[in-house]
């Protein structure tokens, strides 16, 4: 195979989010300009845990209104979307999340204070549906415990933190809550 140093590379695990984000434009490029084989690659980054982990921090209310939540319906297929297309920048948060990231369902609940939390789950692996929108393939937790904690700042539909900003900020309850 013509791209296997690029397939070993994503396959061994030692890659940091920004270099796969970047060996992804490059394929996807490549792709564009007619080589099928880069799709070989595509799949592989899709499927692949970066060295540097995230928690997605997800909002599941359209319109921030308890009447629609998503939530259950995400849990009973396995998934978590974000379909807000027009807000670019959220988009492009969404789409840095890979294999191996934890996904928090939140709602905010005092206004620069406090968020619930309604569950979580691990990113299995990264899809596409048929109109090549990407969503998260999920393990989610089957603990069904809501919790209250500070809000880290979480105001948008889709906010990423690091690992070392939710081990120092969180409390106990947190990782003991994610532990169930």
């Amino acid at each position: 195979m013509k791209y296997q140093k690029q397939l070993d590379t994503v396959q061994s695990g030692n890659m940091s989010r920004a270099d796969l984000v970047k060996l992804k434009q490059n394929a996807e490029r490549i792709l564009k300009n007619g080589d099928q084989e880069a799709a070989i690659v595509l799949e592989a980054i899709n499927n692949a845990a970066p060295t540097d982990a995230y928690y997605l921090f997800m909002g599941f209310c359209p319109g921030a209104t308890f009447d629609e939540r998503l939530d259950i319906e995400w849990k009973e297929q396995g998934i978590c979307r974000f379909d807000f297309l027009s807000s670019s920048q959220q988009v492009e948060r969404f789409n840095t999340i890979c294999k191996g990231d934890q996904v928090i369902l939140k709602k905010r609940e005092k206004f620069g204070e406090s968020m619930k939390l309604y569950g979580h789950g691990r990113v299995a692996s990264v899809a596409y549906d048929e109109n090549d929108i990407r969503y998260l393939k999920m393990d989610w937790s089957t603990q069904n415990e809501i919790i209250e904690v500070p809000l880290l700042g979480c105001n948008s539909t889709v906010d990423i933190r690091s690992v070392e900003v939710v081990e120092r900020d969180m409390p106990e309850t947190f990782f003991s809550w994610l532990e169930q």
